[in-house]
């Protein structure tokens, strides 16, 4: 998959096919955004093709660091880019929210850049898409404005969870109320968060439970603190596992992370990559008055989790 990091790095000649749209997390509603550009490109002989910004448009708006690293995503920029080529998109243009696009027009932003530099003969937006200076045009003027430039539109009705609309903040807020349930609905999948397992304090190993630990990025939405059945994957495997995210209280208090215990692992995993998908919350964390009633407790979460995965 081709991407493209700035306007100016954009010169192509083949026509295309695009889904426009933040896409963060690729939900169920994006899928179904980008499975239009992708039929769209069947019909029309384009190249499947997807229009994003790099950023979130609100960081401009943010003003100091403090204020942008409260911004959190589902998925990082990466995972985003796998999840729009596992849906059949093969290139991205994947540019910068700044002024020269904040105070772009509408009508400039479709002759220039849709028309002009993406070649683009069939566009596809959810209902609610916005752009252009002060989010000025709608799906409504793409449709519109696509008759006289010539390429096909489709839009994409709402979809629904639970009679809720999907979209990135609703799965922002399900995790971090701790209902991946809810969240993985939402996603088609589950949420996941993955890392390199890092050196941790031992206290797992000393009462014999050994995880392995992952730091939590500042820009990406973290569950709510609590215990979670999960699957690991190292190094392509899958494991069932068991998942602490959390501070680590009865201890003290420790920046926030995940420790993992993966079933039918049983050797250090430092300085390797793992993925952790959630799939659904135990237990919120707890503060004991003992490392003993800790290791009590986590034995028992342990056999729920077993008999979750059905591995008892």
């Amino acid at each position: 998959m081709k991407v493209y990091r700035s306007l100016a790095d954009i010169n192509i000649e083949f026509a295309t096919a695009v889904a426009l749209g933040n896409f963060d997390g690729v939900h169920i509603g994006h899928q179904q955004i980008l499975d239009a550009a992708v039929d769209l490109a069947g019909k029309l002989g384009a190249i499947p093709a997807c229009f994003t910004f790099s950023n979130h448009p609100r960081e401009l708006f943010a003003g100091d660091a403090e204020l942008r690293d409260k911004i959190l995503f589902i998925s990082g920029d990466e995972e985003k880019l796998q999840l729009l080529e596992q849906a059949g998109i093969q290139v991205v243009f994947d540019v910068p929210f700044d002024e020269f696009t904040m105070n772009m027009s509408p009508e400039v932003f479709i002759k220039e850049i849709l028309c002009d530099k993406l070649n683009a003969k069939g566009v596809s937006c959810g209902f609610n898409y916005r752009f252009g200076a002060r989010a000025s045009g709608d799906e409504k003027l793409l449709s519109q404005l696509g008759v006289g430039y010539g390429y096909e539109t489709r839009v994409i009705r709402p979809v629904k969870v639970g009679g809720e609309v999907v979209s990135s903040t609703y799965i922002r807020c399900a995790v971090e109320a701790g209902d991946l349930v809810k969240a993985n609905e939402a996603l088609g999948r589950p949420f996941s968060i993955s890392g390199i397992v890092v050196q941790g304090n031992h206290i797992g190993s000393a009462i014999g439970f050994p995880t392995a630990n992952v730091r939590l990025s500042k820009r990406k939405v973290a569950p709510l603190n609590g215990v979670y059945f999960t699957r690991t994957t190292i190094g392509g495997k899958s494991y069932c596992s068991i998942s602490n995210v959390g501070t680590k209280p009865t201890i003290g208090e420790y920046e926030k992370s995940v420790e993992t215990n993966i079933f039918g692992i049983d050797h250090d995993l430092y300085g390797q990559s793992v993925k952790i998908e959630f799939l659904q919350l135990l237990r919120p964390e707890i503060k004991f008055d003992s490392i003993e009633q800790l290791a009590v407790q986590i034995a028992d979460d342990i056999k729920s989790a077993r008999r979750f995965h059905g591995i008892e």
